[in-house]
């Protein structure tokens, strides 16, 4: 009776296990694959630690996102930035809500360095970014095109007997978006010196990727 019991107990986790994962899966080469996803994921929430203050920016790396508009004065676009941990910062202008959530961050808008011109641009600056995807959201006050800029830099790593950071950076322009609406822009961030910031446009217009190139 005792073995009848662990027998039937046996096939049913079995049978649980054949459903969660699809019979492709299970061979060697997929689980392998399925492995390396999971390790990497892991990674993006587990091992890179959140920094302390803005010294960090140096050591852990930085997240730099500028965002304009054409028109006169601050830009018709407010941003909320996601990180892989699920904290927000940034000002939604529709619903009036902003979020300040992310260990050391900072957002505004500069009016001062534009060469005396009338527009503005929003910055986002994120010190120690651990290492995943980001989320974007553009949200639009107006009917206009916008403009998001990306500059990265990675962790420092010694180089003979200095430490050196590398920068990428990537853009996406004059991109039109319609009043009241939302687009969402994609950054995938790595402290890792190897690997440079993307940015992929999700909503809104056709999903596209641009690559960056190292500075």
């Amino acid at each position: 009776m005792g073995a009848n019991v662990l027998n039937c107990r046996i096939v049913n986790i079995l049978t649980f296990i054949m459903v969660i994962i699809p019979r492709p899966e299970l061979s060697h080469a997929n689980f392998v694959h399925v492995s390396r996803l999971a390790d990497a994921r892991i990674h993006d929430f587990m091992d890179d630690v959140d920094p302390d203050d803005t010294e960090d920016c140096f050591s852990l790396g930085e997240l730099d996102i500028d965002f304009r508009t054409d028109n006169n004065g601050p830009p018709n676009i407010g941003v909320v930035l996601t990180d892989p941990r699920g904290r927000r910062i940034g000002f939604d202008p529709l619903t009036k809500r902003a979020w300040d959530a992310l260990p050391v961050a900072q957002g505004y808008v500069n009016c001062d360095d534009l060469g005396g011109a009338d527009t503005c641009r929003g910055i986002l600056q994120v010190c120690g970014p651990v290492t995943g995807t980001y989320r974007l959201e553009v949200i639009a006050q107006q009917t206009t095109a916008y403009n998001v800029s990306v500059l990265a830099r990675s962790r420092e790593v010694l180089d003979g007997n200095r430490l050196q950071s590398q920068f990428s950076k990537t853009d996406l322009n004059n991109l039109a978006i319609r009043k009241r609406s939302r687009e969402i822009v994609l950054l995938h961030y790595s402290r890792d010196p190897q690997e440079n910031v993307t940015a992929q446009l999700q909503q809104g217009h056709e999903s596209l990727t641009r690559l960056s190139s190292s500075d």
